[in-house]
């Protein structure tokens, strides 16, 4: 019975701790730098609370925000606390409540009520976007990415999901690929973990990258005309090898470059040895032939030694989808190289 009592006095004295611990204050936010807690933070969505911050400015006091009371309250930076030697930044909230930051560089999770407002617009303008040739596809949800700034994660309503800064280039593209069937195959492909999207809006180009080692690949296409493909094979060590050449293999299927590739070099920490080429039939060939649940070796010659890199399965699949993507734009667009 003691014990009993004893843990309902913890679990009481917590409960009261949680509710009070935050201290109040009348918000006047007058001449201050107002934020916003970012209700579109992918982080703060899928863990149902935002990043630490502090009741009290000392490390004892960690506080995690919940996301559904704190998603898009209104704050303002209002002064730096210093203690020992360590500075908190104190905010206090629309709510009245006053909390401490310890990081303002690093902090990702609130954004400046401008920027705020900028964001809102851009994500509305995502939302309305319908694609010309797919009448059931549209954006259902729109997140902010954690890791890259200015970057959403865009689900569309059939489950695929975009890392994207805007789809102004995908949706030029929409228009000349006609096909929905092979509209619905380049977002399946360019939606793939690791394969990346991109658009320059200045010059009108737009980059899907499968960057790896020691195989990547790029396709670029330029205003929406001229397309190209480039495999690169890379290396990278401690030391210069010399590389001179390289081969595919996966038992005893085997593919052997031209023998005019020429290997560059950059050498830091890091030593890296690299060949680039356009895409060729022989290739494309050759990677649909492997075998998918098979891992693949990847030979480079050097004058010092040879070594061998490891392409696993996974990374295959993802090759053969880029080298698909390669044969459905030879329908729409035409070669950088003819």
């Amino acid at each position: 019975m003691k014990k009993v009592f004893c843990y309902l006095f913890l679990i009481l004295s917590v409960v009261s701790f949680s509710s009070s611990a935050i201290k109040k204050e009348k918000y006047n936010p007058a001449d201050k730098d107002i934020f916003v807690f970012d209700q579109y933070s992918a982080d703060a969505i899928n863990l149902k609370k935002y990043s630490g911050l502090y009741s009290e400015p000392n490390s004892r006091s960690l506080f995690y925000p919940s996301y559904k009371k704190y998603n898009g309250m209104e704050g303002y930076l209002d002064k730096e606390v210093k203690v020992g030697n360590k500075i908190y930044f104190k905010i206090v909230l629309k709510n009245g409540e006053v909390l401490y930051l310890n990081d303002l560089n690093s902090y990702d999770q609130i954004v400046s009520i401008k920027n705020y407002q900028k964001r809102l617009d851009e994500i509305e303008k995502l939302k309305e976007i319908k694609f010309p040739n797919i009448d059931d596809l549209y954006v259902a949800k729109v997140e902010t990415d954690p890791k890259l700034k200015d970057i959403y994660i865009i689900t569309f309503s059939n489950g695929l999901r975009l890392h994207i800064a805007n789809l102004n280039g995908l949706f030029s593209l929409s228009e000349k690929i006609t096909n929905p069937d092979d509209l619905h195959q380049f977002l399946d492909i360019i939606s793939t973990d690791n394969i990346n999207f991109t658009y320059n809006s200045q010059n009108n180009l737009i980059k899907i990258e499968f960057k790896s080692e020691p195989l990547s690949i790029e396709t670029f296409i330029f205003k929406e005309k001229l397309y190209t493909t480039t495999v690169t094979a890379i290396f990278s060590g401690k030391e210069r090898l010399f590389i001179d050449n390289f081969k595919i293999l996966q038992n005893d299927n085997i593919y052997e470059p031209s023998s005019d590739l020429t290997f560059k070099s950059k050498s830091g920490t890091t030593v890296y040895e690299w060949t680039k080429f356009i895409l060729n039939n022989q290739f494309v060939s050759y990677i649909n032939s492997l075998n998918d649940k098979n891992d693949v070796k990847v030979r480079f010659y050097g004058s010092r030694k040879n070594v061998e890199k490891k392409i696993d399965s996974k990374t295959i699949v993802k090759i053969k989808k880029l080298s698909t993507l390669n044969a459905l734009l030879v329908k729409y667009f035409k070669s950088g190289l003819e």
